[in-house]
């Protein structure tokens, strides 16, 4: 059976930095959240010979999407100015990270006809057919991954709450033990 992959990519936007605001902070925060894997770096460029595009703005739009990006829960920012001679009057915030992309299963296509009913259907009877079953599944199921890291697993989550205990509640006797209760002796009616 083949399953949804997790493969590695690399998340790179460029910004003009005077149109940041607190919803471009917030909407790279929840996609850091989602598809973040590392670091994040941030460089705020500037031009040493522009009288309003200066390393002064820079280090100052810097702490501001310093801070905006903390407020999303995002801690380990890398950041750095860099003068860019000539650029003019304009900033740009280049913002970049390691990312987790869920995808189809290496060598699985969409079911024939599922895209293109009257063009994609094969007339033949190959007996080793292009299409594996399940493929199509997986593959709209992979692009409903929220947050692909977790398909990976989470270390340090064997507590009361992880996953196993939880299931012991519902199936077994859950915090008590394996062990079952003794029996319950009520009152009795002589007729």
């Amino acid at each position: 059976m083949y399953r949804v992959e997790v493969r590695d990519d690399q998340f790179t936007d460029t910004f003009e930095t005077a149109k940041i605001n607190d919803g471009t902070l917030h909407a790279i925060g929840d996609y850091f959240y989602r598809y973040g894997n590392g670091d994040m770096n941030v460089v705020v460029s500037y031009d040493p010979q522009s009288k309003t595009n200066t390393e002064g703005r820079a280090k100052s739009a810097l702490a501001y999407i310093q801070s905006g990006l903390s407020k999303s829960g995002i801690s380990g920012v890398h950041t750095a100015l860099s003068p860019m001679r000539g650029s003019g009057d304009v900033s740009t915030t280049l913002i970049s990270f390691p990312a987790l992309t869920s995808a189809a299963p290496s060598g699985c296509n969409m079911m024939p006809g599922y895209e293109n009913p009257t063009d994609d259907i094969p007339n033949s009877t190959n007996v080793d057919p292009t299409y594996k079953f399940g493929c199509s599944v997986e593959s709209l199921l992979a692009k409903q991954v929220a947050r692909p890291s977790d398909l990976l697993g989470k270390q340090g989550f064997e507590t009361n709450a992880d996953g196993r205990r939880q299931e012991r509640v519902l199936s077994k006797r859950g915090y008590y033990g394996d062990k079952p209760n003794d029996k319950l002796q009520g009152e009795t009616t002589d007729n």
